[in-house]
């Protein structure tokens, strides 16, 4: 599967239909009262990294500079919305 997000196009693992229903109870369970549950979410963006297969040399910029612990969260987040079927990207 591939993914584009921050001017990059990203090849990740396809997600089994029992690790997309991980992926909906961990995000499920990061909004707790209507509240993000910090320690949940951080659990649902290392799934996600697990199952997409990138690891930490992936995580470089299209001219191959590291991105922030942000930026790299933010690709996890955009990863998670394509597996969860509820990115644009995904709706195509």
């Amino acid at each position: 599967m591939k993914v584009k997000f921050l001017d990059k196009e990203w090849d990740i693992n396809n997600p089994t239909y029992k690790e997309k229903r991980e992926l909906w109870k961990l995000n499920s369970l990061s909004w707790q009262n209507g509240e993000l549950n910090q320690e949940e979410y951080f659990k649902l963006l290392d799934k996600t990294e697990d199952i997409s297969g990138l690891s930490p040399d992936d995580y470089t910029n299209k001219d191959g500079d590291p991105l922030s612990m942000g930026e790299i969260d933010l690709v996890l987040q955009h990863i998670l919305l394509n597996y969860l079927g509820l990115s644009t990207d995904s709706k195509k």
